[in-house]
């Protein structure tokens, strides 16, 4: 699987109340487990909120899987990118 960087504008996300935003990824994760239940290689990886988007890391064999898990579990997905290589930074002095 291919691993790609998920763009989702999501106008106020950043003052939803943190129970939403658990309830919102536990639909998220039905979604996936659905999914991967009928066949689909879909992971996520992990999601980070920065103003007014949610940033997502997933796993995925295409982008297509990536739009059909938006339309199912209603989030936008605003834009993919692949994820190309990762530069690990240990600035620690260790």
């Amino acid at each position: 699987m291919k691993k790609y960087l998920i763009k989702r504008e999501m106008p106020g996300i950043s003052q939803t109340p943190q129970d939403k935003l658990e309830e919102a990824g536990k639909n998220s994760e039905s979604v996936l487990v659905e999914m991967r239940s009928e066949g689909k290689g879909i992971n996520q990886v992990q999601s980070y909120i920065a103003g007014d988007c949610i940033f997502c890391v997933y796993q995925a064999d295409s982008t297509e899987l990536i739009h059909e898990h938006g339309e199912r579990s209603h989030f936008p997905v605003t834009e993919i990118s692949e994820i190309s290589d990762v530069v690990e930074h240990d600035t620690s002095g260790q």
